[in-house]
């Protein structure tokens, strides 16, 4: 799939994806009508209104596909601070992960299955190699070395945003784990997993279209899985 589909606010009532797909929305928070959330100049005062524009947009996205308003949601975070639903819809068939960069806000949503999601804006990486080195296996490392920019940079985004992805969606932590994950290809796929996780065929990995400026990776726990993607435009919030 090389498209993406545009829709608006206010969000209508959803089913939860089939076990063979998972939606994924993509929210430039900055662009939405959220009146609500307090201005501020300095850098806590914008990260805060952040915050709450992704909570706000987290909750009123999950409220749909659970026919309920998104206040009515408690959110809670597991173990290793995977976000969850709590109270009566810790039981749900729902599951979900975001990701957020710059004013982008990602939300994956899918059936009975773990599911991550990682976005980055695209930019210039000055320590791509010195990041490489630290996290990936070193042949993954020595590859990157040899691109010149911009596809160093990009391609570094790329596996950085896979293994993320696929971190999430196992919901453990990244020390330890990063290196451990063999990724090959362009764009990358799953080449190899560490020992106590499901085998690397019990998963599908996918790098979806994505509007200009950004690169990311969708990961969910379940074979052959298309990802259908949604960016959410303004329009007046229900």
């Amino acid at each position: 799939m090389n498209t993406f589909t545009r829709t608006t606010l206010p969000f209508k009532a959803r089913s939860v994806p089939s076990e063979a797909a998972v939606e994924l929305w993509l929210m430039a928070l900055q662009q939405l009508p959220l009146e609500s959330v307090p201005a501020g100049h300095d850098r806590a005062d914008r990260l805060r209104g952040q915050r709450i524009r992704q909570r706000f947009m987290l909750r009123l996205l999950l409220g749909s596909y659970l026919g309920c308003p998104g206040r009515d949601l408690e959110l809670v975070r597991g173990e290793r601070g995977k976000p969850m639903l709590g109270q009566r819809h810790a039981g749900s068939a729902l599951s979900f992960n975001l990701s957020h960069s710059g004013e982008w806000l990602a939300v994956i949503v899918g059936q009975d299955c773990p599911v991550g999601v990682d976005i980055e804006q695209e930019r210039n990486m000055p320590r791509a190699v010195a990041l490489a080195r630290r996290y990936f296996p070193g042949k993954e490392a020595d590859s990157l070395s040899g691109l010149d920019e911009p596809f160093r940079s990009r391609t570094f985004l790329q596996h950085w945003t896979a293994r993320e992805a696929l971190v999430k969606a196992r919901g453990c932590g990244l020390a330890g784990t990063m290196d451990r994950i063999e990724l090959d290809g362009s764009p990358p796929g799953i080449a190899g997993l560490p020992a106590d996780w499901p085998q690397a065929n019990l998963w599908s990995l996918v790098m979806p279209p994505l509007p200009d400026g950004l690169v990311g990776h969708v990961a969910v726990g379940r074979p052959g899985v298309e990802v259908e993607v949604r960016v959410l435009e303004a329009g007046l919030v229900g």
